[in-house]
């Protein structure tokens, strides 16, 4: 599925070892693509590991058929799961996975090795 993403803003942030994207989509006539089409298409763009890419943040603006949003590109994976939430790699994840996490965690069970 190609969304037609135009990255606005590109910024190296070396302290963290990352790469921050700021996009921009318009989509007018469609519905709000899920992560993970986009996180398909931006690693796709950037040639980058998918599993390294995390959408931290989906704007849709009210009235328009514009969405923005923010993501982050990783250069290991110790690095991204020392910096982003729990919340954030989970939502970053397939639906099926993502419920088999929150079924783990809420029975007690170890889930870390599910993503």
């Amino acid at each position: 599925m190609v969304l037609g993403i135009e990255i606005i803003e590109e910024k190296k942030n070396e302290l963290v070892n990352r790469l921050e994207l700021k996009f921009k989509l318009d989509n007018k006539g469609k519905g709000t693509p899920n992560r993970i089409d986009f996180k398909k298409e931006i690693a796709a763009q950037k040639t980058v590991d998918e599993n390294l890419t995390i959408i931290r943040n989906i704007k849709t603006h009210f009235g328009t058929s514009s969405i923005s949003g923010l993501i982050h590109i990783y250069e290991d994976i110790e690095t991204l799961k020392f910096f982003e939430p729990f919340h954030i790699r989970v939502r970053n994840i397939e639906k099926k996975k993502r419920e088999a996490v929150y079924s783990a965690k809420k029975k007690g069970e170890p889930y870390k090795h599910l993503f």
